[in-house]
């Protein structure tokens, strides 16, 4: 979420919008580059709103609005939620907004088994008084003023938790004049931190400004390869979407990862990021990729910010080709929306039905999507 687009927003919300707060496919060496496709090969039968997934007045610390929202699975159906920014402060009783701070990079255990039930159940990781804490631990020291760790898509694997971040760079007085200056990885023996930084102790990137940024999404396949997509700008105005693929074992080492290409004479798969070949054209920071068992396709899902609507494609194999996107639900222009994306986590009947998150005014949506 940009926050320079959203701050005055957020402290002119209303009661009334207060209260409405409260309530096997991979492996083919002959693939073809991604491209936008024939028309989608699924029907949407319907799409229904559940409601806001963060309650102010029933939060476990003083938060009243959150960004990221990218979940991964723990034990006994909970979930961990990896937040990019949280707003602390206090709804009053006349619904006015008291806004306190921002914790840049944040997370919270979600203790709800079902979607329907997970509103106001968020338990954020927080000190003895209930304040946020930072998801990573890193001394910047002069530059602690001016950067900050964006959190991304996290996973779990024998080894302990990891989770992909944007490193920020400020250059300006508003609260969104931050800029990508690296991509990096950091990593927890527990799921709760404290996280650490992988990788160049130094500068705490895996990747510079000009690669992708990694961790965009991911998708842990049964091939036993998780697969990382990355968001990159080209060229002025031409975002594209970069793939990398990892044995979840080699997920610190940056010298394990392949990257996807048409480039090369010998294979798909190059351990040179030069030579990568991007696999989806016009995609925004933040989307999801998932497979979805009942589509039998791998399904992107995100904010169209352009055409103002959440979209979703498929394709057979994590790199494409994908479908033409279809359009899921339309938002209106002074809803401020940003960040759709599925979380799996919740996906029912066999991926029949499926839950994505968007946020509206730094707030926390949850949908289904039932197909046909």
């Amino acid at each position: 979420m940009k926050l320079s687009a959203f701050f005055t927003v957020l402290l002119l919300l209303t009661t009334r919008s207060l209260l409405l707060a409260a309530p096997e496919a991979a492996g083919s060496s002959t693939a073809a580059a991604a491209q936008s496709g024939p028309a989608a090969g699924f029907e949407l039968v319907s799409v229904k709103e559940i409601g806001p997934l963060l309650a102010p007045r029933r939060s476990s610390s003083p938060v009243v609005g959150q960004a990221g929202n990218y979940s991964m699975a723990l034990e006994n159906g909970r979930s961990l939620w990896f937040l990019n920014n949280i707003w602390t402060g206090e709804l009053k009783d006349k619904g006015e907004l008291a806004l306190w701070g921002i914790v840049d990079g944040g997370l919270a255990v979600l203790e709800a088994t079902s979607p329907y039930s997970a509103a106001g159940n968020f338990m954020y990781v927080a000190d003895e008084n209930k304040w946020p804490l930072p998801v990573l631990t890193a001394d910047l020291s002069e530059y602690s003023a001016v950067r900050k760790f964006w959190p991304r898509a996290g996973v779990r694997t024998v080894a302990g938790s990891y989770v992909y971040y944007s490193l920020m760079n400020n250059f300006g007085p508003a609260g969104g004049d931050y800029f990508r200056v690296g991509q990096g990885l950091a990593e927890a023996r527990n799921f709760s931190g404290p996280y650490k930084p992988v990788g160049n102790s130094e500068h705490y990137a895996l990747w510079n400004d000009i690669a992708p940024a990694f961790g965009s999404a991911l998708w842990l396949d049964r091939d036993g390869w998780l697969y990382v997509y990355g968001r990159q700008i080209t060229e002025p105005g031409k975002p594209t979407v970069a793939l990398a693929r990892v044995r979840p074992e080699d997920i610190a080492a940056k010298d394990k990862y392949l990257y996807y290409t048409l480039e090369s004479a010998s294979d798909t798969w190059t351990t040179d990021i030069a030579e990568l070949t991007p696999v989806m054209d016009d995609m925004p920071d933040e989307f999801s990729v998932a497979f979805n068992d009942h589509l039998k396709e791998y399904l992107a899902l995100y904010f169209d910010q352009e055409a103002g609507e959440v979209v979703v494609k498929i394709s057979p194999y994590p790199w494409g080709p994908w479908e033409a996107s279809q359009k899921v639900l339309a938002c209106a222009k002074e809803e401020y929306c940003f960040g759709a994306k599925e979380q799996a986590i919740f996906a029912a009947e066999g991926g029949k039905k499926i839950f994505f998150t968007l946020e509206k005014k730094n707030m926390p949506y949850l949908y289904e999507v039932s197909f046909k």
